[in-house]
């Protein structure tokens, strides 16, 4: 069985290690919202980005053959896919 003296300090140290766990649980909340907060902005400037290649192309006169380029590229890929899965 414990003693006074003992049980004093399991409760002082439960306590110590109760706030510590806290403030440690606060810091990582708080970096994992910043964290968020960072990926969301790049998500958006990436968007961003896509659209302004996209209009320069349009511009450009090239959307119209990039898209076919891209769309026969996807079109081999897809079926040579498709013969590497049998």
């Amino acid at each position: 069985m414990m003693s006074e003296p003992d049980s004093k300090v399991a409760k002082d140290l439960t306590i110590v290690m109760e706030t510590t766990m806290k403030k440690l649980h606060s810091q990582l909340q708080t970096l994992s919202d910043q964290l968020v907060s960072r990926m969301d902005e790049m998500g958006t400037r990436i968007d961003n980005l896509q659209k302004n290649v996209s209009d320069f192309m349009t511009q450009a006169g090239l959307e119209g053959h990039q898209r076919a380029k891209y769309s026969a590229e996807g079109e081999r890929s897809h079926s040579s896919a498709s013969w590497s899965k049998h």
